[in-house]
């Protein structure tokens, strides 16, 4: 059946080829990450009975997500992937209000990512001088992020002309402007990957522990590839702003590609606690500990001591990402790097019972 201009019924095809691929590849992987948070959550509120702010701020990145899906869905309910000139005006319109309230959710769920890995790396390490890192890398995230939402829906004036270009107007350099995002989303990426790598390396655990130890914080890296592949799409849609209905179909799932795997990446290490109640002995311990009141012990030799006890209980309550096996009676005390590790064990038999405590110190100096 024709609607009387041959045009609507065209773009519908089209639609079902690539504006249908993008909102499929894009409804995967917030599904993904969808179940991902979910796990995190039943582990952090479920097992250890305790959710942080780095939990609820990866909340808000996952709702950010949805919201971005949303957008996506109704793009391609108006004609997403069709060359412009074969879309009604009004329906090209529509379709660029979508993209433009789309941006800036992109750049606010990631900045949540981030803010969120941050968190984690400040409760899990003491030292002084990484969480002025943390706090330094927290500003510049914080300011670039703010920018980025900024623009993103300031990036024309009057407004309107980003989806009617018969306005008159200006427009900054989308080229610039979103390569200039991008660079500082890949420049953070890489900073927060190799930020906690330097403590990590100190720590003394078999060398194929302290590998695997160091994988886990490493799993950023996929949230660099993405944003490297997502340029090619950026660059793109840029220089056929005139054409971005057609342009924008592979930068809209790659966009989608980006953000979710942040959050996924966020939320992998905190799995840990679920991964260790389905798969006991794969995860080489049954403790469950907790970080305790930071106080001293004993003489030391050094002032201003922060240090970190961990407590086995009976339920999980830690925000380590790994743990340190020792032998019951084993007692032993050694410093490396500003790190101090004294382990105790003291081992009760009632009947097959048995409890230990084991101190984890850092030295922030």
């Amino acid at each position: 059946m024709d609607d009387g201009t041959g045009r609507h019924l065209f773009a519908r095809d089209n639609i079902s080829d690539r504006g249908r691929q993008s909102l499929v590849v894009t409804a995967v992987l917030t599904s993904l990450a969808t179940v991902v948070v979910a796990l995190r959550i039943y582990a952090r509120a479920g097992i250890l009975k305790i959710m942080g702010r780095e939990d609820w701020i990866i909340l808000v990145a996952w709702a950010f997500s949805i919201a971005y899906l949303g957008l996506v869905a109704a793009q391609a309910t108006n004609g997403m992937g069709v060359h412009a000139d074969k879309l009604e005006k009004q329906e090209l319109q529509r379709q660029l209000q979508r993209l433009y309230a789309a941006i800036p959710l992109y750049n606010a769920s990631l900045a949540c990512s981030k803010f969120s890995i941050l968190f984690q790396y400040l409760r899990i390490f003491p030292g002084r001088a990484f969480r002025l890192a943390c706090y330094i890398v927290m500003l510049i995230v914080g300011l670039y992020s703010t920018w980025a939402f900024v623009s993103g829906y300031l990036n024309c004036v009057p407004v309107a002309k980003f989806w009617d270009h018969s306005i008159p107007g200006h427009c900054l350099s989308f080229e610039a402007l979103w390569f200039f995002n991008a660079g500082m989303n890949i420049a953070t990426d890489v900073t927060l990957m190799i930020l906690p790598m330097p403590l990590l390396s100190q720590l003394q655990l078999p060398r194929m522990q302290k590998l695997a130890l160091m994988g886990v914080f490493a799993v950023g890296g996929f949230v660099v590839i993405t944003s490297c592949l997502r340029l090619a799409s950026l660059r793109t849609v840029a220089q056929n702003m005139d054409d971005a209905s057609y342009s924008n179909v592979g930068a809209s799932y790659w966009t989608a590609a980006e953000c979710n795997v942040a959050i996924i990446c966020a939320c992998l290490p905190l799995l840990r606690p679920l991964l260790g109640r389905i798969f006991p002995n794969l995860m080489a311990t049954n403790s469950y500990k907790r970080y305790g009141t930071p106080k001293t012990y004993g003489h030391t030799g050094r002032s201003n001591r922060l240090p970190t006890d961990l407590f086995t209980r009976d339920r999980e309550r830690d925000y380590d990402m790994y743990s340190i096996n020792v032998k019951p009676g084993d007692r032993s005390s050694r410093n490396f790097g500003g790190i101090e590790v004294t382990t105790q064990v003291v081992q009760e038999t009632t009947k097959h019972e048995s409890t230990s405590d084991r101190r984890l110190v850092l030295d922030p100096s």
